[in-house]
Formats: C-alpha cells, sequence, structure tokens
C-alpha cells in the first residue's frame, strides 16, 4: 500500500513538472522578447520588473529540472555494471570547470585510483554533479571553489569525500540536509530549490550505500559516500 502510494505521488509530481513546463517557456521567451525590443521604452521600475518576471521563471525551471532529476534517482531503470567512481568524478568536475570557465578551481585530489563499485553510471554520475554543484553553489561569488577529494577501499566498501570551503552549515540541522526541498540557507548565500542533495541521497541508496555531511565553525562542508566496491554488493532498484 506504502509502495502503491509512493508511485501514485510520484505519477502526480511528474504529471505536473511536465504542465508546467510549456508556460514557463512562454513567461521566459516573451519576457526576452520584451527585453529584447523593447527595454529602451522602460523606465528603471518597469525594467526592474521584468527582471524580478525572468528571474522567478529561472527559479522555476531550476525547480522543475530539480523533479525531474528527483523522479530520475528514485524510479529510473536501475542498469548495473562496473563504474571507476574516481574517474567518474573527476570527469564530473571537468564538465563543471567547463560550464563555469571563469570561475576559478582549485582541486586536490588522492586516493582516487581503483575505486570501483558495481552500480548505474547514470545514476552515480547525477549524484556527483548535485554533490559538485552544491560546492559551486555555496562558493561566495569572486572566489575560487576550493575542493579536496580524497578516496579509500576497505572492507568491501569504497568512500570518496568531497570537501569544499563554501559557508557550510549548522550541524544541528545535519539531519535535515538530504530531505527535499530542505534549505539551510537563502538564495543570497547560493541555496537553490533543496533538492540536489536529496537526489544524491537517493541514488546512493539504491546503490546499498550511505552518504553524510558535516560542517565546522570554520566553514566548509564534507560530504561523504559510501558504496559497496564491484562485486561486494548490489544496488537496490
Amino acid at each position: 500500500m506504502e509502495e502503491a502510494s509512493r508511485r501514485q505521488l510520484q505519477m502526480f509530481v511528474d504529471a505536473v513538472a511536465h504542465d508546467l513546463r510549456a508556460p514557463l517557456r512562454s513567461i521566459q521567451s516573451f519576457s526576452r522578447l520584451l527585453e529584447d525590443r523593447a527595454a529602451a521604452q522602460l523606465d528603471g521600475q518597469s525594467r526592474d520588473h521584468l527582471r524580478r518576471i525572468q528571474h522567478a521563471a529561472e527559479r522555476m525551471d531550476g525547480l522543475l529540472r530539480g523533479l525531474a532529476e528527483l523522479s530520475q534517482a528514485t524510479n529510473a531503470e536501475f542498469r548495473s555494471g562496473p563504474v571507476d567512481l574516481g574517474l567518474l568524478c573527476e570527469w564530473v568536475l571537468a564538465e563543471l570547470q567547463d560550464t563555469t570557465p571563469d570561475r576559478g578551481v582549485e582541486a586536490t585530489t588522492s586516493g582516487l585510483e581503483d575505486l570501483r563499485v558495481e552500480g548505474d553510471e547514470r545514476l552515480l554520475r547525477l549524484a556527483l554533479a548535485r554533490i559538485l554543484d552544491n560546492a559551486w553553489r555555496f562558493t561566495p561569488a569572486g572566489e575560487p571553489v576550493r575542493l579536496e577529494i580524497r578516496g579509500s577501499r576497505d572492507d568491501g566498501r569504497v568512500r570518496l569525500s568531497i570537501r569544499d570551503q563554501g559557508v557550510g552549515f549548522d550541524m544541528r540541522y545535519a539531519h535535515k540536509i538530504f530531505e527535499p526541498f530542505q534549505r539551510l540557507h537563502g538564495p543570497e548565500d547560493g541555496a537553490g530549490h533543496g533538492l540536489g542533495l536529496a537526489v544524491a541521497q537517493r541514488v546512493v541508496a539504491r546503490h546499498g550505500g550511505r552518504v553524510r555531511a558535516e560542517s565546522t565553525d570554520a566553514g566548509g562542508t564534507t560530504i561523504e559516500l559510501e558504496l559497496p566496491t564491484a562485486g561486494g554488493g548490489s544496488g537496490i532498484p
């Protein structure tokens, strides 16, 4: 009964997200058209109103993408195979750097060799992208993104730790950080829709693993993934 209710809720969320995309695209398209063709005729207050509309549309677009990713992390077909987690992390990091070429990145890595797990590469890529994107978001504008990425293996488990030097979070709320729509900071600190780490948690759980987060008074956040090694366990479809 609980599983059926969960699936019905997910179908409802998917349908709502799909139906909202068409009007959202219209808002984005017509606001850009207005900006291109009539910006010179608008007074300062009207241009500010237009920017607010565009910003709200961007946030809605991000929310819909987040809902789609949460659905994928939860319900997508699980395609298991060997995955080099260290190499995958380096690929995702390079992709993020390519999308933000003006943002300085200082990354130190260690122990990423031979971090082989059995899992779904698409889903694991999604989880790593959301964790690294979180580091981007919460590093203050104008500062380089500083990362320490470390891997290790023991007792049939692979561990991958990603530490940033961003604003961090209050450890009193650590139990909430992987829940959907939980935002421990405001937009001025880089907060998005509150779904990124929930997506990562769902992916890791489907692989029979664990994820945790911690922060210190000095700032910065560490996200640690723990997954079974290849042959050491199976994912949860």
